[in-house]
């Protein structure tokens, strides 16, 4: 009996899968492979995080130098770890009694290189801005002889009528007032009145 050409075909196929899984090995994965992958995954990791670890406990170590100066008994230059601040400084070097940290910024981070100067009272006292005087309180300034109007001359305390014509008679007669002291060549200006009248008249 002859065997139908498509189950011949059919036969060859199965024989030759037959012999690939039987001869040809087959790519798997092992158990320990797969235990074994978690476990690189963590030590990669770990080793992340150790040399993380190791660059922030690199950065902590380093040295700065800082200049510290002003009102403190060892000023000169002192080394310091990154991140401490200029509280840290000030205390390294002692402050005097003179010292005035009131304006400094204590929790400021030091800076390599950085000239810490600090204050005292004295110049902090200075550098404050001064209280505006009330413009009541702000004295005139003296009036100039070789300027001043009859009416300005009649408001000056012991100078009346008489005396300021007399004033500006001798302006025009002579040009002017060289020195305060020429006052007294005016009729009526003793050296009592030129004494009394210095505090509001003067030639500039």
């Amino acid at each position: 009996m002859t065997i139908p050409r498509i189950q011949q075909i059919a036969s060859v196929v199965v024989v030759v899968l037959l012999i690939i899984v039987l001869f040809v090995p087959l790519p798997s994965c092992s158990k320990e492979a797969l235990v074994d992958k978690p476990a690189i995954v963590k030590h990669e990791q770990d080793a992340k995080a150790e040399d993380q670890g190791s660059t922030e406990q690199t950065l902590l170590n380093k040295k700065i130098m800082v200049d510290v100066k002003g009102a403190v008994k060892r000023p000169g230059p002192y080394s310091f770890k990154l991140g401490d601040r200029i509280k840290d400084a000030v205390v390294r070097a002692e402050l005097t009694q003179a010292a005035d940290v009131t304006e400094m910024n204590l929790a400021a981070r030091l800076i390599d290189g950085q000239e810490v100067i600090v204050p005292t009272k004295e110049k902090v006292k200075l550098t404050q801005p001064k209280e505006e005087v009330p413009q009541a309180d702000v004295p005139t300034g003296l009036l100039d002889l070789n300027a001043a109007t009859e009416q300005q001359l009649l408001e000056i305390p012991g100078i009346g009528p008489a005396k300021a014509s007399a004033i500006l008679a001798y302006r025009e007669e002579k040009g002017g007032f060289a020195r305060y002291e020429d006052l007294g060549e005016v009729k009526g200006f003793g050296d009592k009145t030129l004494e009394t009248l210095r505090a509001y008249l003067i030639v500039y």
